[in-house]
């Protein structure tokens, strides 16, 4: 079961997933597009919001199913806005969709999980450690689904459940298109990163479907930061003598 696999990161994960043998259930709260992506990687559309029913959906997984193998955590929501303006509802919303929903539907899906051994694994983000000025709550729900992670990954071991995460970084989708669609702006992204190259979607979904994989059985509570390097060149931002920021 994935969510938010309609688009972006999701439906990038999709296609890794369904190239690689899995039957995906691709949940996303755009019924039209849960269908299209289903489609394309001869999976399942499971259309719905996860705030509204986590447990019914999860229930809807395994009804279609027969058995859950894997829950991958990937529906998220950004609401921009400086700090001290963040709004309530905005605040309701982003903890509602990035942290509770997925903590409900990790709940949900444990029992079917331990008759698999199956395995889970959510979608951070590098902003997690490194928050994103103007992003709202957006990095503070990123830094509770890392360490709701490394909790369930401890509590949830012995139940033969491993939990995982992933924290991407810079990825080109149609929701970043406005910046990378900017030469100026994409050339200059890229010569930051020192793979440099702009991640695509299907970066994501080749860690996630290694963490999924019987060759990661023995890895859990870990969140792998998939950003090309960056969050390893931070400190090259920084003036110093005889560079031309000094």
């Amino acid at each position: 079961m994935l969510t938010g696999g309609g688009a972006g990161i999701g439906e990038g994960i999709a296609h890794v997933l369904g190239e690689r043998g899995w039957h995906v259930l691709v949940n996303d709260v755009n019924e039209p597009a849960a269908h299209a992506v289903a489609r394309a990687v001869n999976g399942t559309p499971l259309p719905g919001d996860i705030r509204k029913d986590p447990k019914g959906l999860v229930e809807r997984a395994f009804g279609i199913a027969g058995a859950l193998h894997a829950l991958v955590n990937n529906a998220g929501i950004i609401r921009r806005s400086p700090l001290a303006e963040t709004s309530e509802a905005d605040l309701d919303l982003v903890y509602e969709v990035n942290l509770k929903a997925m903590i409900q539907l990790s709940q949900a899906a444990l029992p079917h999980l331990q008759q698999t051994a199956g395995a889970i694994v959510n979608i951070s983000s590098i902003a997690a450690k490194n928050p994103q000025p103007t992003a709202g709550f957006y990095s503070m729900s990123k830094a509770g689904v890392s360490a709701f992670t490394c909790l369930a990954a401890q509590e949830w071991g012995p139940l033969g459940v491993r939990v995982n995460g992933v924290a991407p970084g810079l990825i080109r989708t149609a929701m970043a298109e406005a910046v990378y669609s900017v030469p100026e702006l994409y050339e200059k992204r890229r010569m930051m990163m020192p793979l440099r190259r702009i991640g695509a979607p299907a970066d994501i979904g080749r860690v996630v479907a290694f963490l999924l994989s019987d060759d990661a059985a023995y890895v859990t509570g870990q969140v792998i930061e998939v950003d090309g390097g960056y969050s390893q060149t931070l400190i090259e931002h920084l003036p110093h003598p005889g560079s031309p920021k000094s």
